[in-house]
């Protein structure tokens, strides 16, 4: 019998808000009764309204000292009444601190509802690589408080997470798209652990957003085997043609991708040792071959079906190029061009 009788008490407890509950209910009528029988006819602690203002004061430790029984047993009922109080409240304090501690620490590891909206979500976690992209992204005033939300799989991440500040980040499971507020981001770039795996890991996310209405996110894929490119990309449009693939390897360019959506396709094209458009070719000028102004370069290209991309400050294989013409730039013999052609171009340069 003894029990039956605890599993009852404990599973009418079972929320922690019960027991607080019982003790003030219990002290509320046992006070009420004991200030209506002791106390003179006439005192105004005996009249409901009253009484109600006296009980929260008196429970809630205020005391504020306006009403106060007079006779020994109507002050049983007020001791009753503030020690109740006090044992009510210090539980629902220690589980409002057990609550708040077991919310931060299931948000650490990855097992919390998020709240999120126009956020970044990046499926798949390599903590070196995320905080090169979010070191980017950051640069860009546009960007700087945008939160960036990591799925990971369980052998990516043991613990909690060690950026905080960073990003956060939720345990890839059956409820984690819904977790990370998937629907509502303004991009999910997916990064498997193969090209294959962020092909079956994408359609997954695809399927999700179709569920949840119209998809509105701009969907990165990040590739990593350069050789299959080709191969992969033909199987993420079959997945959905808005899916752009993205070169993993270099953070600065997956942080363009996800700032200027539809950008990544031009970088995929450059990376591509041969596309529909043409092939990147280096083209040395010659040390005497005189100079021209970049501008004259580039429209004489354009009219022989090639396109001037950069300009490199020297022949040397590690020159550095530069994408943006300065005003009267001029480009001289001993360095060197990046031209986007066909072929590999022959430029006649006498004829410049």
């Amino acid at each position: 019998m003894p029990i039956v009788l605890l599993r009852l008490v404990s599973r009418f407890t079972a929320r922690t808000w019960r027991a607080p509950a019982l003790v003030l209910l219990a002290a509320f009528l046992v006070g009420w009764l004991l200030i209506a029988v002791f106390e003179d006819p006439g005192a105004k602690i005996k009249k409901p309204h009253e009484y109600f203002w006296y009980f929260f004061v008196s429970g809630t430790t205020t005391g504020y000292g306006d009403l106060a029984p007079a006779t020994p047993g109507g002050r049983v009922g007020g001791v009753l009444i503030i020690v109740a109080g006090l044992t009510a409240g210090l539980v629902l304090f220690a589980e409002l601190t057990l609550w708040m501690a077991k919310g931060r620490t299931m948000k650490a590891n990855g097992h919390a509802q998020l709240h999120r909206r126009d956020h970044i979500v990046v499926v798949g976690y390599d903590r070196d690589a995320l905080r090169a992209i979010i070191g980017q992204l950051r640069a860009d005033p546009e960007f700087v408080k945008t939160p960036v939300v990591a799925l990971f799989w369980p052998e990516e991440l043991t613990g909690e997470n060690p950026d905080p500040d960073l990003y956060e980040v939720v345990a890839n499971d059956d409820t984690a798209y819904e977790r990370a507020c998937l629907e509502k981001a303004r991009t999910v770039l997916v990064v498997g652990r193969s090209d294959d795996e962020t092909v079956r890991v994408m359609l997954g996310v695809s399927a999700y957003l179709r569920r949840c209405g119209e998809p509105s996110a701009h969907l990165l894929a990040g590739l990593r085997d350069g050789g299959r490119r080709t191969e992969i990309t033909e199987a993420l449009n079959l997945v959905s043609a808005d899916i752009e693939p993205v070169d993993i390897d270099d953070p600065a360019v997956v942080a363009v991708a996800i700032r200027n959506p539809g950008v990544a396709a031009i970088y995929h094209n450059l990376a591509s040792t041969l596309d529909t458009d043409g092939t990147l070719y280096r083209v040395d000028v010659p040390e005497d071959a005189g100079e021209w102004s970049r501008l004259d370069v580039a429209i004489f290209l354009l009219r022989r079906g090639s396109t001037l991309l950069a300009v490199g400050e020297s022949h040397r294989p590690n020159a550095r190029f530069r994408l943006t013409s300065m005003p009267g730039e001029m480009v001289r013999g001993g360095q060197s061009l990046a031209v986007v052609a066909p072929d590999r171009p022959v430029i006649p340069w006498g004829e410049l």
